[in-house]
């Protein structure tokens, strides 16, 4: 990985929080807030210190420097710790099913596995990495995850199809896309959920979410954003978006405390017209 730093990005970090949103997922590196999140996507919590970090789980406490949570799994990451990476891997990214289906809800992994990637997640953090570099970050990341990870067989092909119809259309009903692969409706709920980790509607809600992540710093309104990504009312989106990136989006739209990469278009869906 190349290691320019360009200077307007850096001080732009200066506040030390950064988000950087892929087509698949996130990076994002700085202080985390105490706050409840349940992703629907695979997540990877890397401490940048040498100090442990602690993520409270349903029925118990896991201090680790490096952690992987399966999808669905509800934490609360705590304590007076230092800069934290966190790495989400959603259900549109090729490594998704693997890792989703590895066997675990949440597990400490050895923070040695990722020192290779240390030193770039903390220029990442400073602002040192250009776009196209924390693109490669990202990407290096799930591949260092995937070496710790079990294969698995290969997702069935009909939910495959299923998933790319649904990123071409969100309004698809159960009905349609059952129909589409030749299935009924209760067996595709059950085989979607068998073989991807997430039901059928998180997925969906996931590729809503990233619909609405394209938008950011667009100057849309967040009551335009959750029309435009198919939520019922801008409540609903404010309380999906908070679970899943851990902040409210009047933080990431409106706000200037977290530095966002520019957002590429489209992402995993295409951007709707406004």
């Amino acid at each position: 990985m190349s290691s320019a730093q360009p200077a307007a990005l850096s001080a732009a970090c200066l506040h030390g929080r950064r988000l950087h949103v892929v087509r698949d997922g996130f990076l994002y590196a700085g202080t985390i807030d105490e706050v409840t999140t349940q992703r629907q996507s695979v997540v990877l919590y890397l401490a940048l210190t040498d100090e442990d970090f602690e993520i409270h789980l349903p029925h118990a406490r896991l201090a680790a420097r490096a952690a992987v949570l399966r999808p669905g799994v509800r934490n609360r990451v705590v304590g007076g710790m230092g800069p934290v990476a966190c790495i989400d891997i959603g259900a549109t990214h090729r490594h998704f099913s693997r890792l989703a289906r590895a066997g675990f809800s949440a597990q400490a992994w050895p923070a040695g596995h990722f020192k290779v990637a240390l030193r770039a997640l903390r220029a990442f953090g400073e602002g040192s990495l250009s776009h196209a570099q924390a693109d490669e970050l990202y990407t290096w990341l799930a591949e260092l995850a995937i070496d710790r990870t079990p294969a698995v067989r290969p997702t069935d092909e009909r939910v495959r199809e299923v998933m790319r119809l649904l990123r071409q259309d969100l309004g698809l009903p159960t009905a349609e896309l059952a129909a589409a692969v030749g299935l009924s409706e209760s067996w595709l709920v059950h085989l979607f959920h068998r073989e991807v980790g997430i039901t059928l509607r998180q997925y969906e809600r996931t590729l809503r979410l990233q619909l609405a992540a394209a938008y950011l710093k667009r100057g849309v309104s967040l009551t335009e954003v959750a029309a435009m990504a198919g939520f019922a009312d801008l409540a609903h989106f404010s309380k999906m978006w908070k679970v899943h990136y851990g902040f409210a989006p009047q933080r990431a739209f409106n706000g200037d405390e977290i530095f966002i990469d520019p957002i590429p278009s489209p992402l995993c869906v295409e951007l709707r017209p406004h």
